[in-house]
């Protein structure tokens, strides 16, 4: 996406990368799917625009998803991405060394297992890089790891790597990159990166960092009891608040705001959408082929299935952990579990019972962030799952606040281009530059009468998933 200086869109395009690869609870891909993307987006850019009027960019994306480099910046591994739960080994072996309860899904755990299992590999690392900051580092040979204040590190912003952990298990500290204070400039495009992507060599590349923290921007929450949920593949959901909040448990996250002297205050469920996207690759062909003939959406075809069962899907409920899950259970040997079924219920009470138990998830991470002192006056949805007034709808009645659409779904490339606005000076500060990519479509109120039965669910969906506990953990490698 592509902002002009006072703060229009001015610019889309996308394209699609090839499918991740899944064995087991080992999730990989190639990253330089990202860097081929990224020159074909920016080859379409080159159809409306010259170099020299792309001033500055701004990198953000998925992780914690583990990029190992060498010098020249060329993958030696496939990245090992933010589903990925190989590492429980790792995790195990940080927390017996440390004291500390660290997730697999870090990137200290994904840096630790490439030291035990992939020796060649690390003895080769030259950095051991996130996703977002690969491709920065493609642009400017220069390593660094986003901070969101000074004097906080990436792990007390997210909880990617802490050097500590790392230095328990004789992980070598130089290969960690060095860190920056997120909109910062790293530097100019190198001449072989604008030769590659035909970027100026006068372009700046500022800091980015991780898709959700650019997501709260793009999307305008940046106000005390502003909430963003973003779904995508997996779910983000953070309250924007005006002091750190403390959950002794640590079942939710707490992180400074991009927004200065405001936190950032969620959790990150680790499947959403994808579980819609299985069902529908899976199940939906009828759905799929009606698409192709009409040049439909097949997931607006499911979505209005779903639309014609009553709330609660007829019992039928849905544990979402089709790759464990993080917040605010944080259990890598959590599954997915289809509970209440029986020979009345039919294609469409699936559908649904997937669209609930991702809102069933927001609810229990909600519940935590309100336990612990926060209060969500109004939930702003981006990302693919708010294209649908169903899902948006259920939301609202699950969550009791109202929810709201956005004009740009696409929220994280509105972020990254305000933190590049901001970095040089063309936007006077986040705040002021969000007012206009965070417009609303619309807004779903919810219904009082679909929470209290929701609520009900609700009892159920925290009871089953800590019946079955005990029995995910024996049956974790089977």
């Amino acid at each position: 996406m592509i902002l002009n200086p006072e703060g229009d869109l001015k610019y889309e395009v996308s394209t699609p990368l090839p499918p991740i690869n899944v064995k087991g609870m080992e999730v990989e891909t190639n990253p330089e799917h990202w860097w081929s993307a990224f020159k074909q987006v920016l080859s379409e850019v080159w159809k409306a625009f010259t170099p020299s009027d792309i001033t500055a960019t701004c990198i953000g994306g998925q992780g914690p998803s583990l990029v190992p480099v060498n010098k020249q910046g060329n993958p030696l591994y496939n990245s090992i991405i933010w589903m990925d739960r190989r590492a429980t080994q790792e995790a195990n072996l940080i927390k017996k060394t440390t004291g500390d309860t660290v997730d697999p899904y870090l990137l200290e755990t994904k840096i630790t297992w490439i030291k035990n299992h992939r020796s060649k590999i690390y003895e080769k690392t030259f950095k051991f890089l996130n996703a977002y900051e690969f491709i920065s580092y493609r642009l400017t040979k220069k390593a660094y790891a986003g901070v969101l204040r000074p004097g906080y590190t990436p792990w007390s912003n997210v909880p990617y790597w802490n050097p500590d952990h790392l230095k328990a298990v004789d992980v070598d500290l130089e290969k960690l990159p060095e860190t920056l204070l997120v909109g910062e400039v790293i530097g100019p495009v190198t001449e072989k990166a604008a030769s590659e992507t035909g970027l100026s060599k006068k372009t700046l590349v500022v800091q980015g960092v991780t898709d959700f923290v650019h997501a709260i921007l793009g999307a305008g929450s940046v106000k005390p009891g502003m909430a963003l949920d973003y779904g995508g593949t997996s779910q983000g959901f953070n309250l924007c608040w005006d002091k750190p909040l403390q959950d002794p448990q640590k079942r939710i996250l707490v992180s400074p705001h991009i927004v200065p002297n405001r936190w950032n205050i969620g959790g990150m469920m680790s499947t959403s959408g994808v579980i819609l996207k299985w069902f529908k690759e899976n199940f939906g062909g009828e759905e799929i082929s009606k698409a192709s003939r009409t040049s439909a959406d097949p997931y607006d075809a499911l979505c209005e299935l779903a639309s014609k069962v009553e709330p609660g899907s007829d019992g039928l409920l849905l544990l979402p952990y089709f790759a464990g899950e993080r917040s605010p259970i944080w259990d890598p040997n959590a599954k997915g579990v289809f509970f209440g079924v029986t020979l009345s219920h039919r294609k469409e009470h699936f559908v649904r019972a997937i669209l609930e138990a991702t809102s069933y998830g927001l609810r229990h991470i909600k519940e935590k962030i309100e336990s612990a002192g926060g209060k969500i006056k109004e939930v702003r949805s981006a990302g693919g799952q708010s294209k649908s007034p169903v899902w948006c709808q259920i939301k609202a009645d699950m969550l009791n606040v109202p929810v709201s659409q956005l004009v740009h779904e696409s929220v994280e490339p509105l972020g990254s281009a305000i933190v590049a606005g901001v970095g040089i000076g063309a936007f006077k500060n986040y705040v002021e530059a969000a007012k206009k990519t965070g417009e609303i479509r619309a807004t779903f109120e919810p219904d009082p009468h679909n929470f209290g039965k929701y609520s009900a669910g609700f009892k159920t969906y925290k009871k089953l998933y800590v019946s079955l506990r005990d029995l995910f953990k024996e049956t974790a490698h089977h």
